[in-house]
């Protein structure tokens, strides 16, 4: 920082120059026209003022734009913007009501700061400044300008000497030494007599305006500066691209198609916003997790929207197309996959032999009863087998003799549970209306399953949560009581209603627990 010993600054030769010409036209006894035309410098001082403001209120735009794209990257730096500007904005107003203090004190309270009089008064400035208050508003005047001056330079780094140095002359507050002199005829001559001491009132506007001119001109250097260390050490790239990394491109009937999908290049503290068909994924680290169940067979085409936040904070978004296919599962899969009898379900076997009449064959099923309808095999395991094998072994009569053919092992499995449904759905949205219009929950078998089941509902309960409390009502078959679609009736929009403790019944005659039914009211 500039001090006492230390060679002038800029703005120190800048007020020596301005006064030892002002001292020169006095003693010269100048007209009036010459003083005049320091008011067309001030006017000129507050039009580059202007412009510095329009800058600054670029630099806020673009300081806003930042956070709304990366908070966590902008909130530091828009926090100082914002205490600089409240700074600069005080200090910018205290120079402000100092002048006026000046004009009105000289011309009158009429007068303004673009037409008054006494453009020649030496005294009125000093006056105000140096002589009344035993230089009291000198010496505020002076704290704010240091005040100012070390918040600027702490928001810089001291390796960033092309900004803070500039920052520390311009708010130099120190007395003017002319170095030219010798050590022992030095006059010191402290920073206020500079301005307000033997100087005319248009020329003390002009030096205060230059300050109000810095005043701005370094808020706006030192918020572009740490608008410019927002984006310090990131990459850039000229060009982003959407990915789709499927895990394979070629799935079964009945699995599922997964893929991860993503912008080739990514921005760490943002993460794009993935949708298909309406629908937004989940993403993590930068991928969306796209999962479906490839239900059926054949080639499936979708597109993915890829949406982010552009540096201008407009959203930019990147479609990307691709493709999978489905494929039936290869018979001998689909063959061990069927090799299954399901207890309590007549299971249909179709047993020939070329060659030999069915009425030759002799058919022992382990584990299992069985019938004969026509030329199928109707195969019932018996109960408690579930989890072992039944062995179909098929013997023919030929000339007399009875020979074994061949045998194929099936798994004996239960029945799988049937899924609660209600209006046909087991969840999602539904309105009240719609719900309050069912008369009953029912139990169905899923669609990969093949044969013809009908489970009986036996109960269920209906609850909701309301007023923070939950709320339940029983019902001890499939039909929704009165006061179960009273409670649904009381619920609002985006409420949620639980059906849950489904008992069913089906044909082995077991009671089996449904998985609850979860509805959000639409």
């Amino acid at each position: 920082m500039s001090g006492g010993n230390c060679p002038e600054t800029p703005r120190q030769k800048m007020i020596g120059m301005m006064y030892l010409f002002l001292t020169a036209m006095l003693a010269l006894n100048v007209s009036g026209e010459l003083l005049k035309a320091f008011q067309l410098v001030d006017k000129s001082i507050q039009q580059t003022i202007y412009t510095v403001d329009s800058r600054n209120r670029q630099l806020e735009n673009k300081l806003s734009n930042a956070m709304e794209v990366n908070p966590r990257k902008a909130s530091g730096a828009k926090a100082k913007s914002d205490s600089i500007r409240m700074m600069a904005d005080s200090l910018y107003q205290h120079i402000k009501e100092l002048k006026l203090l000046m004009v009105h004190t000289a011309d009158g309270p009429e007068a303004t700061l673009s037409n008054y009089s006494s453009i020649d008064n030496q005294d009125i400035a000093a006056q105000l400044m140096i002589t009344e208050q035993n230089g009291k508003r000198s010496e505020e005047f002076k704290s704010l300008i240091r005040e100012y001056r070390d918040l600027l330079i702490s928001y810089v780094a001291k390796k960033d000497s092309f900004i803070w140095q500039p920052i520390e002359e311009s708010f130099s507050t120190e007395p003017f030494k002319d170095s030219k002199e010798k050590k022992s005829d030095v006059v010191h001559k402290s920073w206020e007599s500079q301005i307000f001491e033997h100087v005319p009132l248009s020329a003390t506007f002009a030096l205060m305006s230059s300050i109000q001119s810095d005043v701005r001109t370094a808020q706006a250097d030192v918020v572009n500066y740490l608008l410019t260390g927002i984006d310090e050490g990131s990459f850039k790239f000229t060009k982003i691209e959407p990915i789709i990394k499927p895990v394979s491109n070629i799935v079964l009937q009945g699995d599922k198609y997964e893929a991860d999908i993503f912008l080739a290049a990514r921005d760490e503290y943002q993460d794009p916003t993935i949708t298909i068909k309406g629908q937004e994924l989940d993403v993590v680290d930068g991928r969306g997790k796209y999962s479906v169940p490839a239900s059926r067979a054949g080639d499936i085409e979708y597109e993915a929207l890829l949406t982010i936040t552009a540096p201008n904070g407009r959203p930019k978004t990147y479609p990307i197309k691709d493709n999978y296919r489905v494929i039936k599962p290869s018979v001998v899969i689909s063959a061990i996959k069927m090799n299954v009898f399901y207890g309590s379900v007549d299971n249909p076997v179709e047993i020939s032999v070329p060659g030999v009449t069915s009425k030759d064959l002799s058919v022992t099923i382990s584990n299992c009863t069985y019938r004969k309808k026509g030329n199928v095999y109707v195969v019932n395991p018996k109960p408690g087998k579930a989890g072992l094998k039944a062995i179909v072994t098929v013997s023919a009569k030929n000339n007399g003799k009875t020979r074994r053919i061949g045998s194929k092992e099936f798994r004996i499995k239960r029945v799988p549970d049937p899924v609660a449904m209600v209006a046909g759905k087991k969840e999602g949205k539904i309105s009240k209306n719609l719900l309050k219009a069912q008369q009953a929950v029912f139990a169905e078998m899923g669609d990969d399953f093949d044969f013809d089941l009908e489970f009986r509902v036996t109960g269920f309960t209906v609850s909701i949560i309301k007023g923070g409390y939950l709320q339940d009502e029983r019902s001890k078959n499939n039909k929704f009581t009165q006061a179960q679609k009273d409670l649904i009736g009381s619920v609002g929009r985006g409420s949620r209603v639980f059906i849950e403790g489904i008992r069913a019944v089906g044909p082995d005659k077991t009671t089996r627990k449904l998985n609850p039914i979860t509805f959000t009211i639409d």
